[in-house]
């Protein structure tokens, strides 16, 4: 690299999860000089449930939702040997392969959480000028900042009228199926993490209720006899979206039909307006009688629970399985918000308004986004050496209010649903922007650039 007379470094990466060892990774194969900060004390983020960083939400029954090789990061396999849906246990061995296979470990500096990362001042547009990040009580500056910290490690918890007396956790804080030993046990929320710790509840609870506002579709781990994500491919990214969901539809009626059919309720929406459930056994337990559905909570007394269909319970422990906050705690609200998770990025990953601020795995899609944060590393670390370019300000611009227009229109109105991606198709955005290459005529812009010259 050039000599940076204006930063102690050309990037800094932030968080040893998924998406910093993807970005760390593409910074160290494109020989990039940067600092790396990991607040704990180990690589794999959520997936370590042994992780001392505040952020783990694996539990003990954990196993992917999505197939190992739809999960798995393109350049790096996971072992045929493996089961087709692993568990956290091999994902976290995974992640720590993953790390020292490439020579990561001795880059990152644990035990360091940043606290800070402000713009360097000068004129113009804040940002342009490089970063500041403080962590573990000493700033370095910077160009560029890959935020890649994740957005599952602030639990959401719901409002609710009235009080209760039981026992209650978030599903974020989970560990052992031991919690629900002859309990009444009330899950809120029927996502992931809602049906997988309802199903964990049947083995040794007295009654599992599980609540919901809405009707879900729950798609099974196999369909056909393959991992049902593995019906998908590349040309999924060229259809259009309309057909792509008849065949997703008319796969799932075949495979375990219409949630109304199997104890649910029913949706309010079509089939990827939401993101969807996977799940291998809820509706079998719901066939069992092991799990009864319950519309919303109204309220709270003490032990019971008032339902808005007029039902009451009496119970022992609740579960909150309701989603996350994003936060940033080390970006000030005036250079970046996510409040009620709205991050309005170009391809989910920047603003045209901090230059030089880079988001590493702030979306979701159905299936796995691991895959993903291999290309978004990929892409921005070409951006940063200039093998490829961004489009004009505007165009960027008119591309984030056309993406924000879209997703209003296609999914629930729900925090949920801010950071949607098509596994597919993004995939298929994510090379187009790598082959955008720079007009001759920015070469100079982008020698200087590289130059730290603004």
């Amino acid at each position: 690299m050039p000599d940076l007379p204006l930063w102690d470094v050309t990037a800094c990466v932030i968080g040893a999860g998924p998406a910093g060892l993807a970005a760390g990774k593409a910074l160290v194969d494109r020989g990039i000089d940067f600092d790396w900060f990991e607040k704990g004390s180990m690589v794999g983020g959520l997936w370590r449930i042994d992780n001392d960083n505040g952020g783990a939400a694996a539990y003990q029954t954990l196993h992917l939702n999505s197939s190992r090789e739809r999960t798995q990061f393109p350049s790096f396999p996971m072992p045929a040997t493996w089961a087709d849906y692993p568990s956290h246990t091999h994902l976290a061995e995974y992640f720590q392969s993953f790390a020292e296979q490439h020579d990561l470990l001795g880059r990152i500096t644990f035990n360091a959480e940043v606290t800070a990362v402000a713009p360097l001042p000068g004129p113009g547009v804040p940002g342009s000028h490089g970063w500041a990040v403080t962590a573990a009580g000493r700033t370095r500056t910077c160009r560029d900042v890959l935020i890649a910290n994740g957005h599952h490690g602030h639990p959401k918890l719901p409002d609710f009228p009235g009080t209760f007396t039981v026992e209650s956790f978030h599903s974020h804080a989970y560990d052992s199926p031991r919690v629900f030993d002859g309990r009444r046990v009330l899950v809120i929320g029927v996502g992931n993490s809602g049906m997988d710790l309802a199903c964990d509840a049947t083995k040794s609870a007295d009654r599992v209720l599980v609540a919901t506002r809405h009707g879900v579709h729950v798609i099974p781990k196999y369909a056909f006899g393959k991992p049902v994500d593995m019906l998908g491919s590349k040309i999924n990214g060229y259809l259009p979206f309309p057909v792509e969901r008849a065949l997703y539809e008319a796969v799932l009626r075949l495979s375990v039909g219409r949630p109304e059919d199997r104890g649910l309720p029913k949706p309010d929406h079509r089939l990827l307006s939401a993101h969807p459930t996977v799940s291998a056994e809820f509706y079998e337990r719901i066939g069992h009688g092991d799990i009864t559905m319950k519309p919303t909570v109204e309220r709270f007394d003490g032990r019971t629970v008032h339902f808005v269909d007029g039902t009451s319970e009496e119970i022992d422990l609740i579960v909150f399985a309701t989603g996350y906050d994003v936060r940033l705690p080390f970006l000030a609200p005036e250079v970046f918000d996510p409040a009620g998770n709205a991050m309005p990025l170009y391809q989910r990953v920047l603003t045209p308004d901090r230059p030089g601020l880079y988001f590493i795995g702030f979306m979701q899609t159905v299936g796995s986004n691991i895959p993903l944060l291999e290309y978004q590393s990929q892409w921005v670390g070409d951006l940063m050496l200039g093998r490829c370019v961004l489009p004009a300000e505007r165009q960027i611009r008119h591309r984030i209010a056309v993406d924000q227009a879209a997703m209003a229109r296609r999914y629930v109105r729900s925090e949920r649903h801010t950071m949607q991606v098509d596994y597919w198709r993004y995939i298929r955005n994510m090379k187009e922007e790598r082959a955008r290459v720079a007009d001759p005529s920015l070469k100079d812009k982008v020698a200087r650039r590289l130059a730290g010259l603004r």
